[in-house]
């Protein structure tokens, strides 16, 4: 709807643009000269006067629609971008990982739904001293498969290295492990080459779920990492539940 109204402004602002142009200058031109020099004006001066508040009025009009159509792209810029949905992912930082969880808990309780969580922890499984950082690296992988695998209703933070949590709201502990066995799937034992050398990464999953009654977020954060820490106690790619 707004793209359309924008398209009608533009043309009702063109319209009266070019009219200005095309009709202006032989259609009251010479009204306003005479007029100009029965004022007492000479008729040089008369003619001059007439053409400069001809172009001003043209250019107050060209102002306008320029403003309109410049308003109009950025509002479409951000509209783009908000409907880009390569766009919409982002890890959400603590504040509103907790805002975001809790609103999610309480329409659990509300419409009966069960509430799971998902830590991962996604390293190198062998890092020599002096090797370089691949947090980054790593964390663009996890990044790129979480948001092919995840939700619009899931909500995904990150807050120490290498580490992440995922809700996933209206969630059985069955439906949450499937998840995680596509993740590890994804994942586990997937090399990575930074700086010419090659790293093996690691998965360790923990998975936590709650019936609508017991729902809680941090009881549910606990659980969820309580399992992923006996995951990092086992060799290899592991998934505990709790």
């Amino acid at each position: 709807m707004n793209n359309l109204a924008n398209r009608r402004r533009y043309k009702i602002l063109g319209g009266l643009l070019g009219g200005l142009f095309l009709t202006s200058a032989a259609a009251w031109l010479p009204v306003l000269t005479g007029f100009l020099q029965n004022q007492g004006l000479a008729p040089e001066n008369a003619k001059a006067a007439a053409y400069a508040i001809f172009f001003l009025i043209a250019a107050s009009f060209s102002y306008l629609f320029v403003t309109e159509l410049i308003k109009a792209r950025i509002q479409k810029r951000r509209c783009d971008e908000i409907l880009n949905t390569s766009m919409l992912f982002e890890l959400h930082d603590k504040q509103l990982f907790h805002t975001m969880g809790k609103k999610q808990v309480y329409l659990a309780k509300r419409n009966g739904w069960s509430v799971s969580m998902i830590a991962l922890l996604i390293q190198p499984a062998k890092r020599m001293k002096g090797d370089s950082d691949i947090s980054s690296h790593i964390k663009d992988i996890v990044i790129s498969e979480l948001e092919k695998a995840t939700r619009c209703s899931d909500q995904v933070g990150s807050f120490a290295k290498n580490e992440y949590l995922i809700f996933l709201q209206n969630c059985s502990a069955e439906n949450a492990k499937e998840i995680a066995l596509r993740f590890k799937k994804q994942l586990a034992e997937r090399y990575v080459t930074v700086d010419g050398k090659v790293y093996k990464l690691e998965f360790k999953c923990g998975i936590a779920s709650l019936d609508p009654a017991s729902a809680e977020l941090k009881r549910l954060m606990e659980r969820a990492y309580e399992a992923m820490d006996r995951a990092v106690e086992k060799p290899g790619s592991t998934i505990e539940t709790a």
